[in-house]
C-alpha cells in the first residue's frame, strides 16, 4: 500500500515551521518532521525560557545580510500585526525593556502550546525524531526520505533553523536539502555570541559584571560599538552589548581577525578629564589603600585588575600615585583593551549570519525561484538581527507568508 500523500510537509518544528504549519493546516493535511524528539527545543530556551518574540522596533535597519529584500516582508508583517496574531490566539505579550516583547506570563512554554494548538487543533501532526536527509521531486510532489523512513507530499516547507546551539537542534541539514534543491549558500558564521580572548587575560575577573560601552576594533578602525552589561567568564567576554558586536568578527577575513581588539569604556557617561578628576578627589584620601582606589567606582574584580594593568605595582595608599599613574588609570578605564582570539563559536552563538540569498526565493510568498513548492523560512535564509526579539521576529513573519502562500496555491489548484 502506497504511503498517504500530505498536501504539505514541514520540516522544523521550531519558531517559523510551526507558524507555518498553523496557516497549512486548515487548507490540506500537514505534517511537520522534527529530527529532534521533541518540538520547539530552541523555542522554549529563548529569552533565559520567557521567550523574547518580538520587539516593538523591528525595522530593516536592525537586521543583517540581505536586509533591503527582506524589508518588503518585514512591512507586511510589523510587530503591531504579530502581537494582534498572538492575542487572537489566546496569547497576551507585554513590552519590556528597549522595545522586547515577551509573553505576558513570561514563560516560553506559553508560545510553544500556542503554536501547537494551531497545528494539531486542526487535525496537524508533528513527528518528532525524524530527520530529513533527502527531498527529491516526484510527478505528484515531493518524496521526503531519512532514517526513519518517507513521507510524500505536494508542497515542502523548509523550517530547518541554522548552525546555531547544536544541543537545540541547530545544525547544517537544512542548507544541505536547500543546496540539493539548487539553491546556493552564502557563507555561514556565529553571530550573537560570546567572544574569546586569551584566558589570562580575564582570569582574575571571571565572573565579575560591570556596565560598559564595547567597542570592536580591527588594525586601528572601528567596527561596531554598543553599551550594556559584559559578563567576565573564564575564556572571554559575555552579554547582550558584546553579542551586538560579534557579528562585526565574524564577516572579518582571517587575516583582518588577527587585528582584532575590543576595547571597554567603564565609565562611558564621564569623559577622560572628569574620570581623572574623580581619581585625584578619591586618591586624596589620608587612608584610602591604593589596591582599593577603583572598589567606589568599578565592580570589584574588573577595578582591581585594571590597576595592576594600568600601574603595575602599587604604593600601599592611593595618595601616593602619581599624576602620571592616575592619568594611566583613567585612559585605561576609558579604553580598557582585550585581543580577541575568536567567538564561542555554534555551541554559544544565538542565530546564523549568512544563508540562502533572498534573490532566490520571492519574497512576496517566501517560495523558492530554483524548486517551486518549496517554500523556505526564518534562518535557513541570509537574514539575521540583532539581538532582542529581531530574529524571532523574521522567524514568525516568514513562517506566516510561506504557510500562507503555500495554503494559497493549494486552494487554487483545487479548485
Amino acid at each position: 500500500m502506497r504511503e498517504q500523500l500530505f498536501e504539505f510537509a514541514v520540516v522544523g518544528a521550531g519558531a517559523s515551521g510551526l507558524m507555518a504549519a498553523g496557516e497549512t493546516v486548515q487548507a490540506g493535511s500537514t505534517l511537520v518532521l522534527e529530527a529532534k524528539q521533541k518540538p520547539g527545543k530552541k523555542l522554549l530556551a529563548t529569552g533565559n525560557g520567557r521567550c523574547n518574540l518580538g520587539n516593538r522596533f523591528v525595522s530593516p535597519a536592525r537586521y543583517h545580510g540581505d536586509a533591503d529584500r527582506a524589508a518588503s516582508v518585514l512591512e507586511r508583517f510589523p510587530p503591531e500585526k504579530l502581537e494582534a496574531f498572538w492575542r487572537q490566539n489566546g496569547l497576551l505579550c507585554r513590552e519590556l525593556e528597549e522595545g522586547r516583547l515577551y509573553p505576558y506570563g513570561l514563560q516560553a512554554s506559553s508560545v510553544l502550546e500556542c503554536l501547537l494548538r494551531r497545528v494539531e487543533g486542526f487535525g496537524g501532526e508533528v513527528r518528532c525524531s525524524f530527520p530529513v536527509e533527502e527531498i527529491r521531486r516526484e510527478r505528484e510532489g515531493f518524496l521526503l526520505s531519512g532514517p526513519e523512513g518517507q513521507v510524500r507530499a505536494r508542497r515542502v516547507i523548509l523550517a530547518c533553523g541554522g548552525m546555531a546551539s547544536p544541543p537545540l537542534g541547530g545544525g547544517p541539514l537544512g542548507y544541505q536539502l536547500a543546496r540539493s534543491l539548487g539553491h546556493t549558500v552564502t557563507p555561514l558564521f556565529p553571530v550573537l555570541a560570546p567572544l574569546a580572548v586569551p584566558p589570562a587575560r580575564v582570569k582574575a575577573m571571571k565572573g565579575a559584571r560591570s556596565g560598559a560601552e564595547v567597542s570592536l576594533w580591527a588594525g586601528g578602525r572601528g567596527l561596531a560599538s554598543a553599551r550594556g552589561e559584559v559578563q567576565f567568564t573564564e575564556s572571554g567576554l559575555s552579554g547582550i552589548c558584546v553579542f551586538e558586536v560579534s557579528r562585526a568578527y565574524g564577516a572579518l577575513s582571517e587575516t583582518e581577525k588577527k587585528t582584532v581588539e575590543l576595547s571597554l569604556c567603564l565609565m562611558p557617561e564621564y569623559g577622560p578629564g572628569e574620570i581623572y578628576n574623580l581619581l585625584r578627589t578619591a586618591a586624596a584620601s589620608p587612608v584610602l589603600p591604593a589596591q582599593e582606589l577603583l572598589d567606589g567606582f568599578l565592580n570589584r574584580l574588573v577595578g582591581r585588575e585594571l590597576l595592576r594593568r594600568a600601574v603595575g605595582e602599587l604604593p600601599a595608599l592611593a595618595r601616593q600615585l602619581k599624576r602620571p599613574q592616575l592619568s594611566a588609570i583613567a585612559a585605561k578605564i576609558r579604553d580598557f583593551r582585550f585581543p580577541v582570539t575568536g567567538t564561542g563559536g555554534w555551541q554559544s552563538a544565538q542565530a546564523t549570519a549568512g544563508g540562502v540569498p533572498l534573490s532566490q526565493v520571492n519574497v512576496s510568498t517566501m517560495e523558492s525561484r530554483a524548486c517551486p513548492g518549496v517554500y523556505l523560512t526564518g534562518e535557513l535564509l541570509n537574514v539575521d538581527g540583532d539581538c532582542g526579539g529581531f530574529n524571532l521576529h523574521w522567524a514568525w513573519a516568514t513562517g506566516l507568508l510561506a504557510g500562507r502562500s503555500a495554503a494559497s496555491a493549494a486552494r487554487s489548484s483545487q479548485k
